[in-house]
């Protein structure tokens, strides 16, 4: 995070935590979030066991197990300290064939510090990766693990997850900032419902105490014109500006963007509306 925070200069930032097992851990996070101007804690709620993900299964594709997407663990001083941390006895052998050899090789790679054997030799990346897939997440948090977070941080904490009005009023009782109605791109629970049909009566029981973030489904700025009818403070994008990314980097997260907006511009034009503020539930027809 403090990489990215350096090029971001003034540029709003949020931190999204996934619950680890080791409360130490999560007050590091926090605590760096803070040293970087993060202005909120967005706490993931849906994501405490990767969800059943047939394409993922069939490519046999686990990024984390080559040591990919962790460098916010493997920069972490409480992280590192727990690499020392005996490890449990693990009964099954590796096998070594050219995947794994490459595995090993990517591992070894992506772990910070210079010198490839020095790395190899010093057995941390391969234990960070375990480290990592042993803490990433939390599956026992409760309720009241949120006074655990309150206390760590003055900076305003959203729930990500909320498809329940039950939950959206627990959340506000619980004190915390917002709402983030999400089911996470569909990728967690097969057949789970809609975001976009959760959204109404959580607006409703929210009743403004509260901003009420949406995603999900989002895929073009008309998208975002029906979540912002239905009642949502913000519309987050969600995963379209990776696909921009991957294509064409910068330039390619700028389109996807400029598509976005004008899309929305035009929905708006195209149904009379100004401004934001006319973007109402009246716009909108109901079956």
């Amino acid at each position: 995070m403090e990489e990215c925070s350096a090029v971001m200069q003034g540029a709003p930032r949020w931190f999204q935590l996934y619950w680890s097992k080791s409360n130490e851990l999560v007050t590091s996070l926090i605590k760096r979030a803070e040293k970087c101007q993060c202005s909120a804690i967005v706490v993931t709620l849906d994501t405490t066991l990767l969800g059943w993900r047939p394409r993922d299964l069939d490519l046999g594709y686990l990024p984390f197990l080559e040591g990919k997407g962790i460098a916010q663990y493997t920069s972490d001083p409480v992280f590192e300290k727990m690499l020392e941390e005996p490890e449990p006895s693990d009964p099954s052998a590796q096998k070594v064939n050219l995947q794994s050899i490459q595995a090993l090789i990517t591992m070894v790679n992506k772990y910070p510090g210079n010198g490839f054997f020095k790395k190899l030799r010093s057995g941390n990346p391969m234990k960070a990766v375990r480290k990592f897939v042993n803490t990433y997440s939390n599956s026992k948090t409760t309720w009241d693990d949120l006074k655990f977070l309150r206390a760590q941080t003055k900076l305003p904490i959203l729930l990500k997850g909320i498809l329940h009005p039950d939950d959206a009023t627990k959340a506000i009782n619980a004190g915390m900032d917002g709402i983030y109605v999400s089911n996470h791109g569909g990728r967690q629970v097969d057949g789970s419902l809609s975001s976009i049909s959760a959204l109404p009566e959580i607006v409703r029981v929210v009743n403004g105490k509260v901003p009420v973030l949406f995603d999900s489904g989002i895929r073009g700025g008309a998208d975002a014109f029906k979540a912002l009818a239905l009642g949502a403070t913000a519309v987050c994008i969600g995963r379209p500006y990776a696909f921009g990314l991957a294509i064409a980097g910068q330039q390619g997260v700028s389109e996807v963007l400029m598509n976005f907006m004008s899309d929305l511009e035009l929905t708006m034009g195209l149904t009379g509306c100004k401004n934001i503020s006319d973007i109402r539930g009246t716009t909108l027809a109901r079956q």
